[in-house]
């Protein structure tokens, strides 16, 4: 093969070689646009989904900003409408601000005056509840000399009774001994069995039911005045238990009624129920007023 030949063998394989590089350049670009392009495709579609999305979301946030501001702007003017009222009725308050200012002007000058009337009248009545101190002082005190006189009157009346009944029964004691005396003189002495007889005669029996109290505190003596008398059928002689309901219950003895009676009172000699000498009682076995009396157990 001559040069020649082989020039255009190497420039065929050159241009060969070339045409193959463009080949293959091509493809490769062809390939490489279409993925781009899908790529952009997909891009694109994503971004009108988006676009979409937005545009969706953007016509609810601008219906409700639109309910908003209808709702805002009828706030607004109700707002409006209650500050207009309120101007007013300020107006009025400044009016009637005035009006009670004046009034409490007028007010302190009253209660001025109604200060000093109340220190006056303080100052009275604390004289007055000095004046009331010192009287109730004497009032207290004039009570109690006068309870103190009636307790003083009550105890002597109390005691003048007991010695009037101790007189009576003393003076019906003698009586019935001149009695028996002059009846033993009259007799001789033949008399004496029958005139002791009516002496020693016992008394009739108590009714069951028979009840009464002692009414007052025995003094010196023995002597004890009670609640019941004839019209319970107590004669001389008669027996009765004397005892105390308060603290469970206390018996203290025994009581014989003496000649003194009255229909509704007598005279009984006490018997301590320990059987020692009234001089060694103890204070709460001394009978007292309201202790009961009634028939021998």
């Amino acid at each position: 093969m001559s040069w020649l030949g082989r020039i255009l063998v190497f420039l065929v394989l050159i241009a060969s070689l070339a045409w193959a590089y463009f080949t293959v350049n091509v493809y490769v670009t062809r390939n490489n646009w279409k993925a781009e392009a899908e790529r952009y495709k997909k891009a694109y579609q994503e971004i009108s989904a988006a676009r979409e999305a937005d545009w969706n979301f953007l016509q609810k946030e601008k219906d409700t900003a639109l309910r908003l501001y209808t709702a805002e702007k009828s706030r607004a003017d109700d707002l409006s409408k209650n500050m207009d009222e309120l101007a007013t009725t300020g107006r009025k308050d400044d009016t009637n601000f005035a009006k009670l200012l004046k009034d409490y002007e007028k007010a302190d000058v009253q209660n001025q005056q109604l200060t000093a009337n109340l220190k006056i009248t303080l100052d009275e009545r604390d004289n007055t509840r000095t004046r009331n101190t010192f009287l109730e002082g004497e009032r207290v005190k004039l009570v109690l000399e006068k309870e103190t006189a009636v307790r003083d009157r009550i105890k002597a009346e109390n005691e003048k009774k007991l010695a009037d009944a101790l007189a009576a029964d003393n003076a019906r004691k003698i009586e019935s001994l001149l009695v028996q005396i002059n009846e033993l003189k009259a007799t001789g002495g033949s008399g004496t069995a029958e005139v002791l007889r009516s002496l020693d005669k016992p008394p009739a029996p108590l009714p069951d039911n028979i009840r009464g109290t002692v009414l007052y505190d025995m003094k010196a003596g023995n002597l004890v005045l009670i609640s019941i008398g004839i019209d319970a059928g107590l004669e001389p002689g008669s027996k009765l238990d004397i005892y105390r309901e308060n603290g469970g219950g206390q018996y203290l003895g025994t009581l014989t009624v003496t000649t003194t009676l009255k229909p509704k009172e007598a005279v009984a000699e006490f018997k301590p129920a320990r059987g020692v000498p009234i001089s060694q009682l103890r204070p709460d076995e001394i009978p007292r007023k309201g202790d009961i009396v009634g028939k021998l157990r």
